[in-house]
């Protein structure tokens, strides 16, 4: 096993990512994120690797950049949003950025199972924002843009119909992949820089996976699922406001599940369908529930294992990303094993699973308080300068510190 505190303190030298190519593949209906099953994003599991990199380029955990100190917000106690009526200590919680430092963050996560929602740090992930005015100026035109069930169409098409207000969306299409000179509008949140998936000695291309960008009309939805390799999830929201409903991670059997063996993972029926009908209607009134709004300028983090089911109540836009750490790393592990037998052997998909499983399973991930001991709380060394309300705390990866310089370039092919 390789020491994961080692491999934080290796020097991160060359990125190695292979060839980034635009794709319209369906994830195959593996839910990552927000969506159950979209076009244009990858699968967690369905990731390649690149070569493997001698111990001396392993990346650290990411760094986020020095920003100037500006004056600190006026601190703000946590508000409650709202709770489960049968159970108070399921709740979801608001916090000011500035009141709650990444080790407490990442401390709350591993005693709690409950969504929580951090205000105050849009200005900062996305300076210049992030709109559909923003976006429609940062894609080409003639671009073409991955949307759900209607397979590609140009970003002016999109934004066009947008306006006209069909529920087209636009959903969990990886940064990296699509649209790499977006690192340059928006940040990652500190509070989720430790990502195991980073931090392996073999640089697995699931890091450019997520962030992905949400882009959707109102009344689109993502219906009734969990996230794939029991990841945890974030998203930032940058424009309108999403109505989220939440279950208690261990209600899920509660809500009518189907269990698919290959992928290991339970699958739902939307929940219209599930209050539909008596016999679901009544098992789902025993679950802990959560209803709650998201809006412009907060991040959400979503436990693993969380089912959940979001609408867009307007014209939204959103970045969000899955990320493993020391709450669900092994559960993830044991996912995937579980998998394997089910991918064909000699099959992309096989080598692609048996690899991320090696990457990560050959890691002997440090305890939480190690962790924290050793990256100042969030492997960043900051967490002082955050608590203080002097930085604040966004940063990015290191392998998508040099994608933030790409641009779009249109190829004429000769008449």
């Amino acid at each position: 096993m390789i020491s994961g505190a080692a491999l934080s303190e290796l020097a991160a030298d060359e990125l190695c990512i292979g060839a980034l190519q635009y794709s319209d593949d369906s994830s195959d209906g593996e839910s990552i994120g927000e969506t159950p099953s979209l076009d244009g994003g990858a699968a967690l599991d369905d990731v390649a690797t690149t070569s493997p990199l001698p111990a001396s380029q392993s990346p650290p955990p990411s760094t986020p950049p020095k920003l100037p100190p500006g004056p600190a917000p006026t601190p703000a106690p946590p508000v409650c949003v709202c709770r489960a009526a049968s159970d108070p200590t399921y709740e979801v919680t608001r916090w000011h950025w500035s009141t709650l430092s990444v080790a407490a963050f990442r401390a709350h996560c591993a005693a709690s199972r409950c969504p929580l929602i951090i205000t105050g740090l849009g200005p900062h992930l996305a300076p210049r924002g992030l709109s559909l005015e923003r976006l429609r100026a940062l894609l080409p035109a003639d671009m073409a843009v991955p949307v759900r069930g209607h397979g590609t169409m140009s970003a002016a098409s999109f934004f066009g119909r947008l306006d006209a207000g069909e529920a087209l969306y636009l959903a969990d299409v990886p940064l990296a992949i699509h649209f790499p000179w977006l690192f340059d509008e928006v940040a990652v949140p500190a509070y989720f820089l430790h990502d195991f998936a980073h931090r392996t000695r073999r640089r697995l291309s699931i890091m450019h996976d997520t962030p992905s960008l949400f882009v959707g009309g109102a009344g689109t939805t993502s219906a009734l699922h969990v996230d794939q390799m029991c990841s945890n999830f974030w998203m930032y929201l940058g424009e309108g406001a999403k109505r989220w409903i939440t279950f208690h991670p261990d209600d899920a059997p509660l809500l009518s599940p189907t269990w698919d063996a290959p992928e290991q993972i339970h699958r739902f029926a939307p929940l219209a369908q599930l209050e539909s009908d008596a016999q679901s209607a009544a098992s789902l009134r025993q679950a802990r529930r959560l209803e709650f709004e998201l809006r412009a300028g907060e991040v959400l983090y979503i436990p693993h294992n969380t089912p959940h089911e979001v609408t867009n109540l307007a014209a939204t836009c959103a970045v969000s990303a899955n990320y493993l750490d020391q709450t669900n790393v092994d559960l993830s592990l044991a996912q995937g094993t579980a998998k394997l037998p089910s991918r064909e052997p000699g099959s992309a998909r096989h080598a692609n699973l048996r690899a991320m499983l090696d990457a990560l399973g050959e890691v002997e991930w440090p305890a939480l308080a190690d962790d924290l001991g050793a990256h100042g709380g969030g492997g960043n060394g900051d967490d002082e300068a955050y608590a203080s309300g002097a930085t604040p705390p966004v940063g990015r990866f290191a392998a998508h510190e040099r994608l933030r310089h790409s641009r779009p370039v249109t190829i004429c092919a000769p008449l």
